[in-house]
């Protein structure tokens, strides 16, 4: 049976999983968007790239992912380390901070993934490449740079859930860190 998890961790991660959803669901679009043969046209001297949904979906699931990272980080307190809690075990904060570093790792790969995705997909004209045996050498961005990005989004999401809820678990053993009370006698001198 499962402990019952407090209201603050169960919003925190909902809202975390939502965001990180979001971005995969972005990430699909984007992937989806970038299928279309119309998106390049060559105007015989440069290639003209057209506007497609795809640019937004990357920077919006990028910004949406990072969000989710953030968010998780500030509730843990971890800004360069985790803030002090009562009576930490070693063997669970090693957990916290190997999982916290993974999502983090791979919320930057989900988040590169996306911006290079939508960088790709960019509205405009661009030079055609040299050396590139496709039809009038336009380039165009491989298949599942966006498909990555959201596996990698929604990885990351599980890898920092795991991360604060035991970091939030671990916080839980012992009686709270609270100061010693200050007797009548102890008062500013």
């Amino acid at each position: 049976m499962l402990p019952m998890v407090e209201g603050h961790v169960a919003v925190i991660c909902v809202a975390v999983a939502a965001l990180a959803l979001t971005a995969a669901a972005l990430g699909i679009v984007g992937e989806a968007t970038t299928k279309s043969k119309s998106f390049v046209r060559y105007d015989g001297e440069n290639c003209v790239y057209l506007k497609t949904p795809a640019f937004g979906c990357g920077v919006a699931a990028a910004a949406s992912l990072l969000t989710g990272q953030v968010v998780l980080t500030a509730a843990a307190g971890c800004w360069g380390h985790c803030r002090a809690r009562s009576d930490h075990r070693r063997a669970t904060a090693g957990v916290v901070v190997v999982l916290s570093l993974l999502s983090w790792f791979l919320a930057i790969l989900a988040a590169c993934a996306f911006l290079v995705g939508a960088l790709k997909n960019q509205s405009g004209e661009r030079r055609p490449k040299e050396g590139v045996t496709t039809l009038y050498r336009c380039t165009v961005l491989v298949a599942g740079v966006f498909a990555g990005g959201s596996f990698f989004s929604v990885a990351a999401a599980v890898a920092g859930i795991a991360s604060y809820v035991a970091h939030e678990a671990a916080a839980g053993f012992g009686p709270p860190a609270q100061p010693p009370p200050l007797s009548e006698t102890d008062g500013p001198r």
